[in-house]
């Protein structure tokens, strides 16, 4: 009975769509048809501040794609939003880990980095003989990687990521130590530019954030926008 009835629903959708040219839009009837699970709060339009992604083609040849979130408070407070939310945790417990999180940001400069790189013989970033190498640039003063690590990135992640496919990326956590001389500057993004340099023998690719335009922004997502790694 209830397989007839799970028929039934279907091919009344299906019916609605050939007949969509007279007025009746499926997503009209999905959620009376097929009861949908609530919706969490979106949270990645805060993070869509924080992204950025270049392509490195040799003419009309793909050689790597690069796609990094720096994870600043903003980003963090949203990771730990979804977090605390999905879990079920204690007022207390949220604090904590906002505050840990927090703390992160007062002595790192961290970024998840995803990495298409197409030529196999470039190795992985962080080895030491990758063709590909990184550093930091905070308004012209440098600052050399201190740690590259392949991570598996959490779905909280994946998802302030949004439509950023995963599935043929590696993902790094990538952090610098920050220099005394600049840890008010980049926590209160009181910069000019930060800049994250990926660069091989033969190609340099520049992913920048300028501080006046680090304010979070509404945008419209949707759920076709993502796609789980």
């Amino acid at each position: 009975m209830k397989q007839n009835v799970a028929l039934w629903r279907v091919s009344a959708l299906l019916c609605v769509s050939l007949l969509s040219g007279c007025g009746i839009k499926y997503y009209d009837l999905v959620e009376s048809e097929f009861p949908q699970a609530a919706k969490e709060p979106d949270y990645r339009e805060v993070a869509h501040g924080y992204k950025r992604s270049k392509t490195v083609y040799d003419e009309f040849e793909t050689k790597a794609v690069f796609d990094a979130l720096w994870l600043s408070d903003d980003v963090r407070t949203a990771y730990v939003q979804m977090y605390a939310k999905k879990r079920g945790l204690a007022a207390e417990a949220k604090e904590e880990l906002l505050k840990r999180q927090l703390e992160e940001n007062r002595h790192w400069v961290s970024f998840y980095v995803l990495a298409d790189i197409r030529e196999r013989s470039a190795g992985m970033l962080g080895d030491s003989a990758s063709a590909w190498t990184m550093f930091m640039s905070v308004d012209k003063h440098k600052a050399t990687v201190e740690s590259v690590k392949e991570y598996d990135i959490e779905p909280e992640y994946q998802r302030l990521f949004g439509s950023t496919n995963m599935n043929f990326k590696t993902c790094y956590l990538v952090k610098f130590a920050i220099l005394p001389a600049l840890a008010t500057t980049i926590s209160r993004q009181e910069f000019q530019y930060l800049e994250l340099i990926i660069g091989s023998p033969k190609r340099k690719v520049v992913l920048d954030w300028h501080s006046d335009h680090l304010k979070p922004k509404k945008i419209l997502v949707s759920d076709e926008d993502f796609y789980w790694g």
